[in-house]
Formats: C-alpha cells, structure tokens, sequence
C-alpha cells in the first residue's frame, strides 16, 4: 500500500508541474490567443477600415500585454513596463504596394504615454502638429496623444506617403486630450528649448530618490540648464528628497542652507553636476541644474507656478 501510495504522489506532482508549465505557456502567449476585452475593441477600432488610401489589415491583430510584450520588441521592453505600459496592438496594412505597420501602446495614463514617447524622441527628428506632439524621420511616424502612444513604420519605400493620413486618422479616432502633462503647462515658457520635456520615472539626472520626476531643458545664449520637478506624495516627502540632493552635494562637493530662494531653499555644486539651486513647493521639489545669473528667479516661478 505504500508503494501504490508513493507512486500516486510522485504522478500527481508530476501533473502538478505539467499544468503549471501550460498555464504558463498560456499567459505568455499573445493576448490574440485569449478571449477579447474591452481594452484590445478599443485599440482596433482606432485601426479599423474605412482606413486612407483604402489600406486594409493583411492578416490578424497580434495583441501583446506586460508579461508577453518582451515576444515583440525584447530587450526594450523594460523600459515599456517601467512606464506602467498595458496593451498594445500590432497591426500590418497594405494599400497598393504600400505597406505599413501600426503599433499602438495603451499605456494606462496620460503621463506614462508621454513619458515613453519621450524618452524615445530625438532632436533630430521632424516635429508634427499631431496629437500632443509626433515626429517624422525615415519611414516612421510616431506621436503621443492621450494614454496612447502610437508608431507607424512603412515597410515598402511607397508606404512613406500612408503614414501621414493614417496617422491622423488614428489621432482622430483617439479623440481625448491634446495637451501635454499638466504640470508642464505650469512651467516657464521663457527660453525653453522645444521639445525637450520630459517624464522620468526611475532615476532621473541619475537619482533614484529624485523620481517620478519632470524635466525640461532651457538656454542662455550659450550657457544651457535643466529644470527639475520632482513630485513627492506631499510636502514631508518632498522636504525629505530636498534633504538627499543637499546630502548628495555634501558629500560629492558642497552644499549650503540659501533661504533666500524660498522653502528650504539650498544651493549646491560639485566637479561632474556642475551647480543647482533648489527649494520646494508643496509637494514638489524644484531645482534648477547649472541655472544662469539671473536662476533665483527661474526657480521662484516655476516654484510658485506650481498647483
């Protein structure tokens, strides 16, 4: 009876294994293979025909979430999933000879579809009216717009002139906000270069106790900076991260009290970062790298412009 009974246990641990193995196959599959939800209806009906150019899908949706996404664009995905990204849907289409693909990232928020998009955006690119902002280069058009981040890429040389009607016709469909994270509407305009915002979500300038965190770039004639709004749950944890920047500078250079330049406002410098000035603001802790003569200023609007 023992070893009838020793033999049944090692099956059923066996069949254990076999079904967790599958359930996990299961998961890791595109969502195309599991039942439809609202979220994938939502994605295709941005893709849907009448489409420009009367280009039609060539095959299938292929649906992707966190756990498979690394199955279409690997190694990038991190940096996705970082961003709380959610769904995307890959979609081909052919009009002619013309063929181009879709990719559409739900990225759950507005702020994380910006953030994405940002941190894939170059300078040297074309900037586009579209959405909240896209850009153009060889064969790929991508823009940001509400929660959504979208790529369009032209497979065939004749693809280059589908991406711009089709990508507006997606923005259209998207519908929703047009505007980028509220916080940067609050910051100074006054010599901001174009483009150059951005949303951090892990490390930002290189500080893991700075994130999340906004950024934007402005310039001096020669001389160029960065501003900083680190977003703190409320004014005690953006108090504590003012602290770590003045600890940092302490140990890496220096660092004094400048009350001056309003809460707790210090100023630091060291031989790699160069020079900051900093404060906070509610929750939110402003600083402003490398600032120009006249930064106190800079600092005390973007802290006061601040909700």
């Amino acid at each position: 009876m023992r070893n009838w009974t020793c033999r049944s246990s090692v099956q059923f641990c066996l069949v254990l294994i076999v079904v967790f193995l599958a359930t996990l196959s299961f998961n890791r599959r595109p969502v195309s293979a599991q039942s439809s939800d609202s979220a994938q209806k939502q994605l295709l009906s941005f893709v849907s025909a009448p489409l420009p150019g009367k280009a039609s899908p060539e095959d299938a949706p292929a649906y992707y979430k966190p756990d498979s996404l690394y199955q279409y664009i690997d190694g990038a995905a991190d940096v996705y999933l970082l961003y709380d990204f959610r769904l995307l849907l890959h979609q081909n289409f052919k009009s002619g000879s013309a063929e181009v693909t879709a990719d559409v990232y739900d990225m759950g928020k507005p702020e994380d579809a910006f953030g994405i998009y940002a941190a894939e955006r170059s300078a040297r690119y074309k900037f586009l009216p579209i959405g909240i902002e896209g850009y153009s280069g060889k064969g790929v058009l991508n823009f940001v717009q509400d929660r959504y981040y979208v790529k369009l890429t032209a497979i065939s040389g004749s693809g280059d002139g589908l991406l711009d009607p089709l990508c507006r016709t997606i923005s259209q469909r998207i519908g929703g906000k047009k505007t980028p994270p509220a916080l940067l509407l609050k910051l100074p305009v006054a010599n901001r270069v174009p483009h150059s915002e951005q949303y951090v979500r892990k490390d930002p300038l290189g500080h893991a106790f700075l994130a999340p965190a906004y950024l934007t770039t402005y310039k001096w004639g020669t001389k160029e900076g960065k501003l900083i709004v680190s977003v703190g749950a409320d004014a005690a944890g953006a108090k504590l991260r003012l602290q770590q920047l003045a600890n940092h500078f302490k140990q890496t250079g220096e660092s004094k009290a400048a009350p001056e330049l309003g809460e707790g406002g210090i100023r630091g410098k060291n031989s790699f970062e160069g020079t900051v000035i900093a404060r906070t603001q509610g929750r939110y802790l402003v600083a402003v790298l490398n600032p120009p003569v006249n930064g106190e200023e800079i600092l005390k609007a973007a802290a006061l412009g601040l909700p």
